[in-house]
């Protein structure tokens, strides 16, 4: 019996030194990242019969369990994704937030009525060079900051895309630490009753920190094992079985879509649902791609709007020469075909506009000028070329390019006058602005070398005069601010309100993702310490249960001795 009582007090001397080991190992990590507090789970050796009752044999050390919650840690990771996300998001919005306006940078609602104003000076004074030199510096303005705009844009894109490469580099290189580390838990704990506890911990911080760049989904086998997938399916790693994220075929944005090895022809997809990842993503394409929309939108409206009231204008200076800003891809067809490639072709309609001509001693020739007619469908830029050659005083001409030039000839002069087929507008002839978006905007170069070229009034329609002080140009420009109107196929609206809906967008984009980083942080604060109180180490605690382990040992201590003085009496009576 007193060889029994040994026995015992040795397996106990065993089990309380292994789960003072496990208290001092969680000691230890008590400030590691990711490490999941392990307990020892001791369990009874069994019993064994003598004389018909059954006696313990001594505890055991069964296993090292650790004290996780799934529940908690899912949510934890979840909550790292979007904040990830979130952080992303709002740094990269935070990168172009000068684009919509501060205390040092007048925004786009500025330029814009700083460009009507110039234009309701010059109205009230059609005469001024002075005015129309403002008016000049105003439009150039504009057209400078909307391609500012744009260019500022598309290199966020650009850097956003750039960024993308380098993150998905960084999630292969976890998704093969993962698979690495899925194999190694697997043969650890393919003997019964082991834990590869140390294992799973780094296998699950590399999890969280993928889960920080991609959203995922996992799947925990019994086995060690572990099913990982995108957010919506795609395989990233099954035990050795690794697919990494590679770039694919170009999407209909200009950038290049987001694969796996194992399926280079299937995008992934939800990825823009979380992580850094998906927060670039948003960036690159939800966002600026929405901003660039916009921007080029109230563009599009502002260079035709202006234009179509421009064309029919005349300024201080006479034309000599004009030259059309847009070509015609095939001047046989007709002008309002879409294969034409002008951006506004589409909104020719029959109509016509008038050529005032004039002799080299400014004498109308003839009087209340020549009508050029034009049939939507039909009218190409040969047969209005061939019209123009009719017009006494005036050729035209189709460059290299398939833009229309016309010249005054004899030393005289011409003008234009009242279109009502918006072909001058969509040609871009004796227009104020060029280009078709934010990107392409531009000052008509006549206008940039002589300001006495900005139409501010219009042609007498039956006597071919120009009125030096007629101003009903200069105000119906101005009028465009105002009107609702759309060229593009967006919804009608004026272009002041398309600046401030621009801005706006921009500031709840803003708002939201601050919002949410407060949402989210506070949310990880609360299941932070949710973790902390069921896997974080508690030093406090852990020091109650080692004086626990060493009562216990001191206990099984001295069972042994007293085991061992029994003995020594026993041996003394048998001498």
């Amino acid at each position: 019996m007193i060889f029994d009582s040994l026995h015992i007090a040795a397996t106990s001397l065993r089990a309380q030194q292994k789960s003072m080991d496990v208290v001092s190992n969680n000691i230890a990590n008590a400030n590691t990242p990711g490490y999941t507090r392990q307990r020892a789970e001791l369990a009874e050796v069994g019993t064994q019969k003598l004389g018909g009752v059954n006696f313990g044999r001594g505890v055991d050390l069964a296993g090292i369990g650790r004290i996780a919650d799934p529940l908690i840690d899912r949510a934890l990771a979840n909550n790292q994704s979007q904040s990830s996300f979130w952080d992303t998001l709002a740094t990269g919005l935070g990168s172009i937030e000068n684009l919509f306006g501060s205390l040092n940078s007048p925004g786009l609602s500025a330029s814009l009525d700083a460009f009507f104003g110039s234009w309701q000076q010059l109205a009230n004074n059609p005469q001024d060079m002075a005015q129309r030199l403002n008016v000049r510096s105003k439009g150039s303005d504009i057209a400078t900051q909307l391609a500012s705009m744009s260019q500022q844009l598309i290199d966020l894109q650009k850097s956003s895309d750039a960024q993308i490469d380098q993150k998905l580099g960084e999630a292969n290189t976890i998704i093969d630490r993962v698979a690495k580390l899925s194999i190694s838990i697997r043969h650890a704990q393919s003997t019964p009753n082991r834990q590869a506890n140390d294992l799973l911990d780094q296998r699950d911080e590399l999890v969280r920190q993928l889960g920080q760049t991609i959203p995922i989904q996992r799947i925990d086998s019994p086995d060690g094992s572990m099913l990982l997938q995108s957010s919506s399916g795609s395989l990233l790693v099954q035990d050795d079985l690794v697919a990494h994220l590679q770039r694919g075929a170009a999407l209909g944005n200009g950038f290049a879509a987001i694969v796996t090895d194992r399926a280079p022809n299937d995008p992934v997809q939800g990825l823009e649902n979380g992580g850094s990842v998906g927060g670039l993503l948003a960036l690159r394409d939800a966002r600026i791609g929405d901003y660039r929309t916009q921007l080029d939108s109230l563009a599009a409206n502002l260079v035709f709007a202006v234009n179509r009231e421009h064309a029919q204008g005349s300024g201080s200076s006479p034309l000599k020469a004009l030259a059309a800003g847009q070509p015609v891809a095939n001047p046989a067809l007709a002008i309002n075909s879409p294969l034409q490639n002008a951006p506004f072709a589409s909104k020719v309609v029959s109509g016509g506009f008038t050529v005032h001509t004039y002799d080299a001693a400014g004498a109308a020739t003839p009087p209340g000028g020549t009508q050029i007619a034009i049939t939507a469908g039909s009218s190409s830029m040969n047969s209005i070329v061939a019209a123009l050659n009719g017009v006494p005083g005036l050729a035209a001409s189709l460059d290299a390019q398939g833009k229309l030039n016309l010249a005054a000839s004899g030393g005289g002069s011409f003008a234009l006058g009242a279109d009502s087929s918006n072909f001058l507008a969509a040609y871009e002839i004796n227009t104020f602005f060029h280009g078709r978006s934010a990107a392409s905007i531009t000052l008509d170069a006549g206008i940039a070398q002589d300001a006495g070229r900005i139409a501010t009034g219009t042609v007498d329609p039956f006597t071919s005069q120009r009125a030096v002080g007629d101003n009903r140009t200069a105000l119906a420009i101005l009028a465009v601010q105002n009107s609702k109107l759309s060229f593009d196929g967006s919804a009608t609206n004026s272009l002041h309100d398309r600046s401030l809906n621009l801005s706006g967008s921009y500031g709840t984009d803003m708002a939201n993702a601050r919002q949410q980083q407060l949402y989210r942080s506070a949310e990880a604060s609360s299941l932070t310490s949710q973790r902390d109180a069921i896997s974080g180490v508690n030093v406090d605690e852990e020091l109650v249960a080692m004086i626990k382990f060493q009562r216990a040992y001191e206990a099984a201590s001295k069972i042994i001795a007293t085991n061992n003085t029994m003995l020594d009496s026993l041996l003394g009576l048998i001498k």
